[in-house]
């Protein structure tokens, strides 16, 4: 019996243990993480495979989303090349030093690329600068003019902890926007555009 019940509880604790160890694969596989471009910058890079559908189709659907996202102030759209099947924008996330903080302790600003082809498209995240919040008259929390930094040089302004929460807060808003994005391309129709119908030609000495 004595054995029988050290046999039980050694098999709860390696069961336990499995628990641990697949959801913490699980949300190691959620989680995101930045590297570093071949200029020695943080970068948060995707590819992603849409096989069904065309170029065309791809550019005109991105595009259509952040023409969409741009109405807010927290991106803009610098430009739209449809013959290169390029965008690109500039934008920032909202960081905070807590998770129940209640309000913003800086915003993380980023320059967006996106290139598409025929069955695919990939965008990238760069240049991440930090600027931190500070009250202004109104007692409103907005960037400091004054303060603006690259996240891969050091600062007094921010602490190894703190820049360690906002890379992994970064990484996270830029896969919630790469998700987005996706949805959008696979379920919204692009705009229509119209062609001009080729005029045809009639010659009567050939029949």
């Amino acid at each position: 019996m004595i054995i029988g019940t050290a046999l039980l509880y050694h098999m709860n604790k390696i069961l336990a243990l499995i628990c641990c160890l697949v959801v913490g694969k699980a949300s190691f596989a959620q989680k995101d993480s930045l590297a570093f471009d071949d200029k020695g910058k943080y970068i948060y890079y995707k590819v992603v495979n849409m096989d069904t559908y065309s170029a065309d189709t791809l550019y005109n659907r991105s595009l259509h989303f952040f023409e969409g996202i741009s109405t807010d102030k927290t991106f803009t759209l610098t430009q739209q090349d449809a013959k290169n099947a390029v965008i690109s924008g500039s934008g920032f996330f909202i960081v905070h030093k807590q998770s129940l903080a209640k309000h913003p302790d800086g915003q993380v600003a980023y320059l967006l690329k996106m290139e598409i082809k025929e069955g695919k498209y990939r965008f990238w995240l760069t240049n991440l600068t930090y600027r931190p919040y500070v009250r202004d008259r109104y007692t409103n929390y907005v960037a400091d003019k004054n303060v603006d930094f690259a996240l891969e040089k050091s600062s007094k302004n921010i602490t190894d902890k703190d820049l360690s929460l906002f890379l992994d807060q970064f990484a996270t808003s830029a896969r919630q926007l790469g998700d987005k994005l996706k949805k959008y391309v696979s379920t919204q129709h692009s705009k229509v555009i119209k062609k001009e119908l080729e005029k045809k030609v009639i010659h009567i000495d050939k029949w």
